[in-house]
């Protein structure tokens, strides 16, 4: 499955050989880490391995973002897909930074609300993000999200607390239509 996203940009699922790319090195980056917790221990090729052997299981999807040049540039997910309430978290970390800002990550973002609606039949898709990361949150707004929450001091980062916002949207709420992509 490839879902064009334009010119440019396509997304497909993650593949074994994705493993001996650029990807494992970007959870080293801290920059790249800094509002996940990918960073926060090292991470070895058997870790990724056990990671990739886990997608098979029906509670996360995980798909590769890809620039027609550059290769595997980051990953988009649905991960604690909950098929009796019929939601899912949404996860995205763009790994190349020459790709950040260019806004790829909408693009991706708009297609796997498009999947998780209308293939996986979901009615909510959410996401959590430190009030500090103001990228993620201005993703969620483009997104069509909705700020449901905040959850206080609930993230520890650089030293000091910070809170998480939670964002959310429903199916019909969704600027996707069915069969769009």
């Amino acid at each position: 499955m490839i879902y064009e996203l334009d010119d440019h940009y396509y997304v497909r699922g993650l593949t074994q050989s994705d493993l001996s790319g650029p990807y494992p090195g970007w959870f080293s980056d801290q920059t790249v880490t800094k509002y996940n917790s990918h960073g926060k221990f090292v991470k070895t090729l058997d870790y990724f391995q056990s990671y990739f052997d886990q997608l098979n299981n029906q509670d996360q999807l995980v798909w590769a973002i890809c620039h027609r040049e550059n290769g595997h540039i980051g990953n988009i997910s649905l991960q604690l897909i909950d098929f009796i309430c019929r939601n899912a978290d949404l996860g995205v970390l763009i790994g190349d930074k020459r790709h950040w800002g260019k806004g790829v990550a909408l693009m991706a973002a708009k297609a796997l609300l498009q999947h998780g609606f209308y293939k996986l039949n979901l009615e909510r898709i959410y996401c959590s993000t430190a009030a500090t990361n103001y990228g993620m949150q201005k993703l969620a707004v483009k997104m069509g999200m909705t700020e449901e929450g905040r959850r206080r001091s609930h993230m520890y980062l650089e030293g000091q607390w910070i809170d998480m916002i939670q964002f959310g949207i429903l199916r019909n709420e969704c600027p996707c239509t069915e069969g769009s992509l």
